[in-house]
């Protein structure tokens, strides 16, 4: 009996906003080349304290809280703003591997849609130059426009059936091509669905005060969970209950992903990504046995034993000789999310896959998928098994994204802060805190100082690809007299991976594979 192989994944983020004022990040201002911002600030903050409103207060408190309504017209695709927010993500994807590489020399492996939306949720509260550097992230001059169709797509990525998304979207023509061929020759998977699960949370520490609207269109656009906690007095329960919220929506994939909450936290905006598929065509396990990977190239050492799949079936694939490189697709079931692999085009080694990261941008990634077509393929590919965990502040401000992590830069006002914000005016929320931008932009007062900072985002990623079931290596060899593969594929050498949602062209998780796990069986 044939059973089915399934990777599962699962990726989350937390975004930590903590009070800028606080001691944690008062060092930077204490010495002497310092002082004098330092007091330009406490001054700005006694100003603004005394001109606050308290007529117009909204507090957080648990009596409060209130869900937000469903937004009750359905706004149309534009599949233009789309795929242009797509490409953006995959293009900001390439710029932070470029970052971890550095780090994490092996293996760098995350979750662009996770990052990216945590920092969509920053990007919704910002004003100033925080908001001009996360709005270089999705490249979009109309900001309602970019949200409304930024949730669209999320909508639309936890679908899952193709024919319950946007019927605008359209899939590249390669899905369509040769699939009776494939269905005939190959067993192949036709009732396991594609299960991605997106979840976003936001956790406020109790008596802190939140715009109205903000909470509002994180609600409506990003189905953002609001729960109280306590930080001051009880930070090992709110770590607790941010932990079992990103192990709840991981389907305990990652059960920790905060080991302490500084005691000045004020928000915590995490994202939590599931995703979990069955493969088309599947892998054979009885085909797979210890090879060598090799890191440098093709038979030179170090040489890494690896668990290699052998897998045979009708693959889309394409070669691009003026960009010197292949991509191969390893389709899921349901056509709506396929795992793309790229190498060089004659051989791949770290230092030839690092030199096609700087010349492949994300349009030339997005023109080769289009361009794909079946072929008959053999592709051995290694196992893995992968928890990775990373910190991105330091990576961010490299990549010029930095302003939100210090207190002098950050402008996050649009969330909240430690006095009230104007209410809400009713109406469309995303519309009013672009308004509140805008009249910020327009006003000439000097800017007052933010309450809120982001001290980090983490983001960790739990990936594993397995077999699960067995199928005999004797039926490979009569499916490969059959069809008479024109190609084979190894994948024993260095490789970019991305796991590509078809149906928004959203990036699900990027990364470069230098060196999969070894081994555990005997060589």
């Amino acid at each position: 009996m044939l059973k089915i192989m399934c990777w599962a994944l699962a990726f989350a983020s937390v975004v930590l906003l903590t009070c800028a004022q606080s001691d944690l990040f008062r060092d930077d201002l204490r010495n002497q080349a310092g002082q004098e911002e330092w007091i330009k600030l406490q001054q700005q903050v006694q100003q603004e304290r005394q001109a606050a409103n308290p007529q117009v207060a909204y507090k957080i408190d648990a009596a409060e809280l209130q869900p937000a309504a469903a937004p009750t017209q359905q706004l149309p695709v534009n599949l233009a703003i789309s795929d242009d927010i797509a490409e953006h993500v995959l293009s900001f994807a390439q710029s932070l591997t470029k970052q971890l590489n550095q780090e994490y020399a092996k293996t760098t492996i995350f979750s662009p849609l996770s990052i990216a939306n945590a920092m969509a949720l920053l990007q919704l509260g910002a004003k100033g130059r925080s908001y001009a550097e996360l709005s270089q992230v999705f490249g979009q001059a109309d900001n309602v426009q970019f949200h409304e169709q930024f949730a669209l797509m999320q909508h639309d990525v936890q679908q899952r059936f193709n024919d319950t998304t946007s019927p605008q979207r359209q899939l590249d023509q390669w899905h369509w091509q040769s699939l009776r061929k494939a269905l005939r020759a190959y067993p192949r998977n036709l009732h396991a669905p594609v299960n991605i699960d997106v979840a976003n949370g936001m956790f406020v520490q109790q008596g802190f005060y939140l715009n109205d609207d903000y909470v509002r269109a994180a609600q409506q656009l990003y189905k953002a969970k609001l729960e109280l906690l306590d930080f001051n007095r009880q930070p090992a329960v709110a770590k607790r209950t941010i932990n079992a919220w990103v192990s709840e929506h991981t389907k305990g994939k990652i059960r920790e992903i905060i080991s302490d909450v500084p005691e000045d936290t004020r928000v915590i905006l995490a994202n939590a990504l599931y995703f979990k598929a069955v493969w088309e065509i599947d892998f054979i396990k009885g085909a797979t046995k210890p090879e060598m990977f090799y890191p440098n190239g093709l038979d030179t050492q170090p040489e890494v034993p690896v668990d290699m799949m052998v897998g045979v079936g009708v693959f889309p694939y394409y070669e691009d000789e003026q960009l010197n490189c292949r991509i191969l697709g390893l389709p899921y079931h349901g056509h709506l999310a396929t795992m793309y692999v790229i190498q060089p085009l004659l051989e791949s080694s770290i230092e030839r896959l690092a030199n096609l990261q700087q010349t492949l941008s994300a349009a030339n990634i997005q023109q080769m998928i289009s361009k794909m077509t079946r072929r008959s393929i053999i592709v051995a590919f290694p196992k893995l098994d992968l928890t990775e965990s990373f910190s991105l502040r330091n990576h961010l401000t490299e990549m010029g994204i930095g302003g939100m992590f210090t207190p002098i830069q950050s402008d996050l006002s649009l969330i909240g802060g430690r006095h009230a914000p104007n209410a809400s005016t009713g109406g469309n929320s995303l519309f009013n805190l672009e308004q509140q931008r805008q009249a910020a932009k327009a006003s000439q007062a000097p800017t007052p100082p933010s309450d809120l900072i982001v001290s980090d985002i983490l983001h960790k990623v739990n990936f594993v690809v397995n077999e699960q079931g067995t199928e005999a290596a004797a039926a490979t060899a009569a499916v490969l007299k059959k069809s008479g593969p024109e190609l084979t594929f190894r994948a024993e050498t260095p490789f970019m991976l991305l796991v590509r949602h078809d149906v928004t062209k959203l990036p699900l998780f990027y990364g470069i594979i230098n060196e999969p796990p070894r081994s555990r069986q005997q060589h």
